[in-house]
């Protein structure tokens, strides 16, 4: 396990000694300079030291990942939509991505459903909220109409669901390309489909044809970069840890294809895991509720019960991930470096 430092934990640990003779009192003050990679491994394709990438002036593409938020603006959520908006307006995103789960506990049934202005329109309210949102569909989702959440993509300017599953494509700073590929986990989970009158639109040969689009999607990629956006994990040390993870099914093709990392939500919380192989596995789930951790895996970087999102940033070849909680607070950083 690699430590992991709090964010009251400096570079410079500053010592006072007061030493108190004959009246006097003399304040002697040392400044000692503490090198977090003499602590910690801060290396490349693995945890760096706690501060966020500075922004100003490059020519990076970044964006903000938050998952299982739409708890119809209670104040849990709303203090992750303030962060999220506080840290834009340090570094502006160039976009969203949420991780599933938009609309608890039974999603929308509808384009005019309420929870669209208590869970989104009047939550995110921001200026720096106001980018493109690139959505996937959650269990929770599923409780209701995802075709209405696909549908609402023709009436807002920022929300994004053209299908279950879809891909985009961006270019950035010199010349780097980046593939996303936004995937349906839902039709993977057995005891969703085994409980089919609860999901009247979870349709199992959605498993077909995604299959046949994901593999062949990464297999022709030439892109620089290329995530996978989904709701559920892969890997995960939350309150699921022991329950089946059936989008693990993916691994191989994900290494064999050189996918940089896997996005999801489901638990919520933020954790970043890196199993053998050239993923990092990260879930941002912290956006409206936080539940329990339980042990680590030997290859856990970061997990925490915590409210919070993370934020992407690519530049020059390289990619980190920021994490942080309710406040804007950094709690982690992790990089990949190609």
């Amino acid at each position: 396990m690699l430590l992991k430092f709090e964010k009251n934990e400096t570079r410079t640990c500053m010592h006072k000694i007061l030493l108190k003779q004959g009246g006097v009192v003399l304040i002697v003050l040392t400044s000692i300079l503490i090198l977090f990679s003499s602590l910690v491994s801060c290396r490349e394709n693995g945890p760096v030291c706690l501060s966020a990438p500075d922004c100003k002036g490059d020519s990076a593409i970044r964006f903000a990942v938050i998952g299982d938020w739409g708890v119809w603006g209670q104040p849990d959520q709303m203090k992750v939509a303030a962060a999220m908006e506080k840290v834009g307006a340090d570094c502006a995103y160039d976009f969203i991505v949420s991780t599933g789960d938009n609309f608890y506990d039974n999603g929308v049934d509808s384009v005019q459903d309420v929870l669209w202005n208590m869970s989104y329109e009047y939550v995110y309210t921001g200026a720096h909220l106001q980018c493109p949102w690139y959505v996937v569909l959650g269990n929770h989702d599923y409780r209701g109409a995802p075709s209405a959440e696909m549908a609402y993509s023709a009436l807002s300017p920022r929300w994004k669901l053209p299908a279950k599953y879809y891909k985009e494509i961006f270019s950035f700073g010199n010349g780097e390309t980046l593939d996303m590929f936004f995937m349906d986990s839902n039709p993977y989970q057995k005891d969703l489909l085994s409980a089919g009158n609860s999901y009247p639109e979870l349709n199992s040969l959605d498993t077909v044809y995604q299959n046949d689009w994901i593999e062949s999607g990464l297999r022709n990629s030439s892109a620089n970069w290329k995530l996978v956006i989904g709701h559920h994990p892969l890997y995960t040390c939350g309150v699921r840890k022991n329950q089946p993870q059936y989008m693990r099914k993916f691994e191989g093709l994900f290494n064999e294809t050189h996918v940089d990392a896997y996005f999801c939500g489901h638990e919520h919380d933020l954790q970043v895991h890196k199993p053998t192989g050239t993923v990092t596995y990260f879930v941002s789930g912290g956006g409206g509720s936080k539940r329990a951790i339980q042990s680590p895996f030997e290859f856990t970087h970061f997990a925490q019960s915590t409210l919070g999102f993370m934020v992407v940033e690519i530049m020059n070849s390289k990619m980190t991930v920021t994490s942080y909680n309710e406040n804007g607070q950094v709690l982690y950083v992790e990089t990949i470096v190609h």
